[in-house]
């Protein structure tokens, strides 16, 4: 998998359907409708999201 903001290919794998990006500092969520969510990881380690596509 590709990080879809920087195009990292070294892509952590969190669980099943979650991934990180340590490039960027990005969560991304794949849901089962095939639903990308993505969050950006602040300082604090708070989740804050930027992103949802279909």
């Amino acid at each position: 998998m590709k990080c879809p903001i920087c195009g990292n290919e070294d892509i952590g794998r969190l669980s099943k359907s979650r991934f990180f990006c340590s490039d960027c500092f990005i969560e991304i969520f794949l849901s089962r409708k095939s639903e990308m969510q993505i969050y950006k990881i602040l300082e604090d380690g708070t989740a804050c999201a930027i992103a949802a596509e279909n």
